[in-house]
């Protein structure tokens, strides 16, 4: 990895300067960009922007790259409910086993020079200067290695971008954050050209509409059953407890798949799921996610994770609360999702923090299936960046298995590379706080072909067949938003 130069920006408090309705936005832009040429290190420019969905700001973005965070604001989502980072300002890479310990070096550099160079005078804010604060995009491969070949040329094993643009909103007001060092703020017409056709661009409507499908392979479906009974011969051995099987499927469209209008889908369906998008060339492949469960949120000392794991069909003839009851009930189900709230709750121990979770798991019910669900907090005794925390997670029981060294195995060898499908994706601030998102229910998009996953959690007890069932299930997520109803069967 190349070494990340020292970058000096302004304090947080200071960095998105603003722009309050009915003032001159133009020439406080160019008074901001004069502001810019002349500063040292990095600049933060934020301007007022419409309040719109990340799949308009995704088209306006064109062929340039782009990550996109999408969801429901919660309070303790602290309220932001989309960000899309445009283009490139500039950008972390990590690379094999030493991954994670590049990108955190990365951003702890951005961080101690941010602290010995901060601006001795007060620019004005947007109100809660906070909301339009410079972040980081990105994500990481299941494990290094693999995502270096096609469908995943780009991605790499772990990278994050600082955007040349981040669009942020919050539900009520939204915000364009231009990203400039000093070299960058030297040619002011390009950014007002560039701010300009952002503005006519977000006043657009995305359809969600796609080229039909022509073809849809499911895999081998006697394959993954036989996985499914190797591992559960494993286990029965003693040799491990769980192991997550993935299958993919392969969609063939009769046109180049539009990732906006994917992205539209997700948001119309998947509601209660983060939506995701991350795309390193701007002229590449994509990947598309709609996951319901975060792997880890920092806010200051306060950390926050998802146990997600145990899961039922929704079925529309039979009541919601039936169904959570069944689910609650299952001894196997509650097994699986003992062995993930464990391995959190020690993770989260062996850092320092303080842990607390309910007693007894609940359930989140989403579109089409019903997880057992167990949130936990914790509080740390000291200082973190939240990609220290992804890294002594990921990857949970949840995704991957436990015991961990032994379920990975099992992955590497008897599937073909995950890419970044399961991985920890999203964002994080100059200040190491931020959130990660565990990319299940996802895809890569290349060109006319949708490479797609899913995954069942197999232990003591599982169905070969139910198990099939269940990553059908999980399929119509993305499939849904190709616009294909039909997960596969037996055919």
């Amino acid at each position: 990895m190349k070494a990340v130069p020292d970058i000096a920006v302004e304090r947080a408090s200071d960095v998105a300067h603003a722009f309050g309705v009915g003032e001159p936005v133009d020439a406080t832009f160019d008074g901001e960009l004069e502001r810019a040429r002349k500063a040292s290190g990095w600049s933060f420019i934020a301007v007022p922007a419409p309040v719109v969905g990340a799949p308009v700001v995704v088209a306006a973005a064109g062929s340039q790259p782009v990550v996109a965070w999408s969801s429901t604001a919660r309070s303790d989502r602290g309220g932001v409910e989309v960000i899309v980072g445009i283009g490139i300002a500039h950008e972390l890479r990590g690379h094999g086993a030493a991954r994670w310990r590049e990108v955190i070096a990365g951003a702890r550099t951005m961080h101690v020079a941010r602290a010995t160079r901060t601006s001795p005078r007060l620019l004005q804010t947007m109100p809660a200067a906070d909301f339009a604060r410079p972040r980081f995009l990105g994500g990481v491969a299941f494990v290094p290695g693999a995502a270096d070949r096609a469908p995943w040329t780009g991605f790499g094993d772990a990278w994050f971008v600082l955007p040349r643009w981040t669009y942020v909103h919050d539900g009520t007001r939204a915000a364009l954050v231009l990203a400039l060092d000093a070299g960058d703020a030297q040619h002011a017409a390009r950014w007002r050209d560039e701010l300009a056709s952002l503005r006519t661009a977000l006043d657009r409507v995305v359809a969600g509409t796609q080229p039909p499908m022509t073809a849809l392979d499911g895999g081998d479906r006697d394959a993954f059953r036989m996985q499914v009974s190797s591992i559960t011969d494993a286990i029965a051995r003693g040799e491990v407890a769980k192991v997550v099987a993935a299958r993919s499927a392969v969609v063939t469209l009769a046109d180049v798949a539009r990732i906006p209008d994917m992205l539209a889908q997700l948001d119309e369906r998947q509601t209660e799921c983060v939506r995701l998008l991350v795309r390193p060339d701007g002229g590449g492949n994509a990947f598309v996610a709609a996951t319901p469960e975060r792997l880890v949120r920092l806010a200051g000392s306060t950390v926050s994770c998802d146990a997600l794991a145990g899961s039922v069909a929704r079925r529309a003839e039979v009541p919601d609360a039936e169904t959570a009851a069944t689910l609650l009930g299952s001894a196997k189900d509650r097994r699986e999702h003992a062995l993930v709230v464990d391995a959190i709750a020690s993770a989260l121990h062996q850092l320092g923090a303080e842990v607390s979770m309910p007693d007894a798991p609940g359930v989140r019910t989403l579109r089409q299936i019903l997880h057992l669900h167990t949130p936990i907090t914790a509080e740390l005794r000291e200082p973190r960046h939240v990609l220290e925390l992804a890294a002594a997670l990921h990857p949970t029981p949840a995704v991957g298995g436990t015991p961990t060294a032994m379920a990975t195995e099992w992955i590497s060898t008897s599937e073909s590379p995950r890419g970044w499908y399961a991985s920890p994706v999203g964002w994080f601030d100059l200040d190491g706080n931020g959130e990660l998102a565990v990319a299940i229910r996802s895809g890569v998009i290349a060109g006319e072909r949708a490479h797609l996953w899913a995954g069942a959690g197999i232990v003591a007890g599982s169905d070969p067949d139910r198990e099939l069932a269940e990553t059908d299930l999980k399929l119509r997520a993305m499939l849904g938003a190709l616009g294909v109803t039909e997960a596969g069967g037996d055919r």
